[in-house]
């Protein structure tokens, strides 16, 4: 195995164990609790740390604080004027930590898209979570 390669490792892992109690609650009960969120936000906000403090990253914990921090307030608003469930939208700010502007835009369209293929095809109310899981898998990994 390559040295080079254990920061993607460890970002991957860290987020399908944050992700992982929030998809299987979504998955048994459709919905998006504040605690699973909790731990989706505050493992992004660790994994920001370390991959600053051992160096694996070169963006600044200003920079990724004033992104974070847009972004949340840009789903605010958007929040205010679309109407989309609360879980969903906290599930959104969650994800901020973990990626950059064009991987987030990357996962929630992917995201958005698989859910809506999957709603389509059952005909029925598809769960945001699992999509927005496997878009970011893909993202981190590549």
């Amino acid at each position: 195995m390559h040295l080079d390669m254990l920061p993607l490792i460890i970002k991957l892992a860290g987020f399908l164990l944050a992700i992982l109690p929030l998809l299987i609650d979504n998955l048994r009960t459709c919905r998006a609790t504040n605690g699973n969120n909790l731990i989706l936000l505050l493992g992004g906000l660790a994994m920001l740390v370390l991959d600053r403090t051992m160096g694996w990253s070169d963006r600044s914990l200003l920079a990724s604080g004033g992104w974070i921090i847009g972004g949340v307030a840009i789903l605010f608003v958007a929040h205010q004027f679309v109407d989309f469930p609360s879980g969903v939208a906290k599930t959104l700010m969650a994800l901020l930590p973990w990626f950059s502007v064009d991987g987030y835009l990357l996962v929630v369209t992917a995201g958005f898209f698989l859910t809506a293929l999957i709603g389509y095809a059952t005909r029925r109310a598809a769960p945001v979570v699992p999509a927005l899981m496997v878009a970011g898998v893909v993202v981190l990994a590549l």
